[in-house]
């Protein structure tokens, strides 16, 4: 006969489990009354059922604690999320002007937004190459070089195809003044290359440090452009980052002629192939390109790394890619015009000539390293502009400062383009057949008012005639009539472009040249009368005007039967230099 009573049943008092652990709030807890007639076995175990209850006690209290503090989170929650959503019995609908909402949508934002976007699709698939001074890679971690890294990444989001080749001439000349005490710490970019092409001693250290640093710089701009590149700028097409291809083997190189005797250089290198496919295969793939400037010799040869100065090897590749444009990154420098005070942002290929001429003859220009650098660089510009390449820049490397000279129409910086003007000049009587014959197509349909063989000669013997000539061609005309009556005003007139050159920018270099020659003239307001051509015009700064607009002497012989509109201009609200910009950027390339 068995005297064990049933075990011990803790119910809670609301009766919600005969075994409740974790029932929150719920302290009223009895004690069942024992069943079993007799009470022995419940007085022999009471040391085990009082430790027994101690512990159940202390798990309970630790249940509903833990239930209150999930109570007080979940209502926590649900407060923060009620703050974050819109109380409807708080919202109404007003009109505009009840309304205290006075945002304006024209702000400074939106015109500039609006200016970018024909920049953004004219650059959409163009190749550009970015020189990266020596300077601004000593640190890695740099805000400058994160802005600029930053930037071009951004323009790679926007369409463009960038080649970077960075410069390792002050990385390796910092590790020889390191390692070696007979080399000075020096800021001179041009140091590592004269020592390659002169020192045998010190050949083996410097290849060792130029594989060491080419090594190290790859690894570095991989990562830093990635970086930078990752999230604000990234592919959110594809929801992926920039990959960035940098490469060593991209360039084949020779040695180069010593300059201490008829022997070959020691490092030194020049270039002798650029893998084209590889690169451009890689651009394709929506790459950034990073072309080092070391390169492997022959297989025939000693097979020796050779060192290629960073600028030359630049040069030569926007040569062999066909590229858009050469950018070199300046200290801030910046060419200006003394006689006037302002900076120069636009210069023909001409012009860059002779400055380069003049740098290289004058005794006091090349004082400035800052002149020596932009010299420099303009001597690697003109020559790849020469190669094919249709723009140079120069500009700081400043965060912001190269969309602002790509996407605006101002720029920040210096652009150097091709001699656009070439060819156009004042036309003489010997050119009144050819002009005839480009203008009658325009006559016979309505365009333009017919002039007779005495009218165009007389505005040539006014020197009021210009044309423009290539290889014994006419590419177009225009007239620039000025009037007494009114000595601030031209009229702009005969205004033809062959039908051979249209739609590739002839015009707008035609405009500009015979504003550049208004405003010379002391003219302000150019004026036009056309039937049929006002929207060319007026996307290229000319408004609506009335008849009370033109000049009392022009307004008497207007020509009622034609019902031509007047359009007027006033050339004197943008400085020369910036009208012949617009003009250099609107024009992508003239055949």
């Amino acid at each position: 006969m068995s005297y064990l009573a049933q075990p011990l049943q803790w119910k809670c008092a609301q009766s919600c489990s005969s075994k409740c652990y974790c029932c929150s709030g719920h302290t009223g807890l009895q004690r069942p009354k024992a069943e079993s007639p007799l009470l022995g076995p419940y007085v022999r175990g009471l040391p085990a059922i009082l430790a027994l209850s101690g512990a159940s006690q202390w798990r309970r209290k630790y249940n509903r604690s833990r239930c209150v503090a999930r109570a007080q989170t979940e209502l926590v929650e649900k407060e923060i999320r009620a703050a974050m959503q819109l109380d409807p019995t708080r919202l109404e609908i007003q009109s505009s002007k009840d309304s205290n909402d006075n945002r304006d949508l024209r702000g400074e934002w939106l015109p500039l937004f609006r200016g970018s976007a024909p920049y953004v699709a004219m650059f959409r698939q163009s190749i550009m190459v970015f020189h990266i001074p020596g300077r601004l890679l000593m640190e890695t971690q740099s805000s400058e070089l994160e802005g600029l890294l930053g930037d071009i990444a951004l323009c790679a989001v926007l369409g463009v195809r960038p080649v970077l080749v960075p410069s390792l001439s002050q990385r390796v000349w910092a590790r020889l003044s390191a390692e070696c005490k007979e080399f000075e710490v020096k800021e001179d970019p041009d140091a590592l290359e004269a020592l390659c092409n002169a020192s045998f001693e010190s050949a083996e250290m410097v290849a060792r440090l130029l594989k060491q640093e080419a090594g190290m710089l790859c690894a570095e701009v991989q990562d830093l452009f990635l970086r930078v590149a990752a999230k604000p700028t990234g592919n959110f097409e594809t929801n992926k980052s920039l990959s960035v291809f940098a490469s060593s083997q991209l360039v084949s190189a020779a040695p180069q002629r010593a300059a201490s005797g008829w022997q070959s250089s020691p490092l030194l290198g020049r270039v002798t192939g650029i893998d084209s496919a590889q690169i451009l295969q890689r651009l394709q793939e929506e790459q950034v390109v990073c072309v080092l400037p070391v390169a492997a010799g022959p297989l025939r040869g000693d097979g020796r790394l050779h060192y290629i100065p960073s600028e030359e090897l630049a040069a030569q590749v926007a040569e062999q890619l066909k590229a858009a444009k050469l950018i070199f990154f300046t200290r801030g420098q910046r060419i200006v015009d003394t006689a006037h005070g302002n900076a120069i942002p636009t210069m023909q290929l001409g012009e860059a000539s002779r400055l380069l001429e003049h740098a290289k003859t004058s005794s006091t220009f090349m004082d400035k390293d800052e002149s020596k650098e932009v010299v420099k660089y303009l001597q690697w510009l003109i020559q790849a502009l020469r190669s094919g390449t249709r723009r140079g820049h120069l500009i700081d490397p400043q965060r912001g400062a190269l969309l602002q000279e790509l996407y605006t129409t101002d720029g920040s910086g210096t652009m150097i383009s091709l001699d656009l003007y070439d060819g156009i000049r004042m036309a003489g009587s010997g050119d009144v057949s050819g002009i005839l014959d480009l203008i009658e197509p325009l006559v016979k349909r309505g365009l333009l008012k017919r002039r007779g063989t005495y009218e165009v000669e007389r505005a040539c013997n006014n020197q009021e005639m210009f044309v423009w000539k290539r290889d014994d061609k006419f590419v177009g005309c225009a007239s620039l009539e000025r009037f007494e009556d009114a000595p601030g005003k031209a009229e702009l007139g005969c205004f033809v472009v062959s039908p051979l050159c249209r739609g590739k920018g002839h015009g707008a270099v035609l405009l500009s040249y015979i504003e550049r020659v208004a405003t010379l003239l002391g003219v302000r307001q150019l004026f036009l009368l056309t039937t049929q051509t006002m929207q060319w015009f007026v996307e290229r700064g000319f408004q609506n005007a009335s008849l009370d607009d033109l000049p009392p002497s022009k307004r008497e012989g207007y020509d009622l039967g034609r019902s031509s509109k007047v359009f007027i201009k006033n050339v004197s609200d943008l400085p020369s230099e910036l009208q012949q910009r617009f003009t250099f950027v609107e024009v992508d390339a003239l055949d």
